[in-house]
């Protein structure tokens, strides 16, 4: 088993304008007699699940997503290295592959090798999905995206909006976002996505491998 999510912590960086992440203590042993830390952070911290409802109006939250569906055969799709603010496609995809499966297994990641960057300035250059490889990923079967950037879409000044999100997440399909330590895993693995059960628009998860 191995852990595929950074850890959450005090300061930690964020996707831009979400909410900073606070972790103080609330009770004390020595005065209270427990240890009890307030936690405040915002729904889409560190490694996290976008439900549906996170872009699309109407769409399912975390609370209508079964663990069944997070918890499945993945494709690891190695990029690494990459350039930065580059859109890949679906014939950078089929490269990385040596041809683009037919049928896809319910899970695809992406290994760019941008989780070393992830608490540093160039996180928010990740590279990024085009919406017609997010379109036949879907369509080839996958029901979960998870990559190791801050999202697939491009971040900051270099994009607009949230293309690859729409399609993805108007399929009623899932994605996962800052993944990690995924560079020395094989093409194929078994990982379980595991979020924490509250009922929004998103949800930091613990994600491991299962073999």
């Amino acid at each position: 088993m191995r852990e595929l999510s950074h850890p959450i912590a005090a300061g930690m960086q964020v996707y831009p304008g979400d909410p900073a992440v606070h972790i103080e203590p609330a009770l004390l042993l020595e005065r209270d007699g427990v240890d009890v830390a307030a936690l405040h952070f915002g729904s889409h911290t560190g490694t996290h699940l976008d439900a549906p409802s996170h872009t699309i109006a109407g769409g399912r939250t975390t609370g209508a997503i079964g663990l069944h569906e997070l918890v499945a055969d993945a494709l690891i799709v190695h990029l690494a290295p990459v350039q930065a603010r580059t859109v890949y496609g679906v014939d950078e995809i089929a490269a990385a592959l040596g041809g683009f499966p037919e049928r896809l297994p319910p899970i695809v990641v992406f290994d760019t090798g941008w989780a070393t960057r992830f608490g540093t300035d160039t996180a928010v250059d990740h590279p990024a999905l085009s919406v017609e490889a997010a379109s036949e990923l879907v369509r080839r079967g996958m029901h979960v995206l998870a990559v190791d950037t801050l999202s697939p879409d491009p971040t900051g000044d270099w994009g607009s909006g949230f293309p690859v999100h729409q399609v993805v997440l108007g399929a009623d399909a899932l994605i996962v976002e800052n993944i990690c330590g995924i560079s020395e895993l094989g093409p194929q693995e078994r990982i379980g996505f595991f979020p924490l059960p509250i009922d929004a628009d998103g949800a930091p998860v613990r994600a491991v491998t299962m073999g």
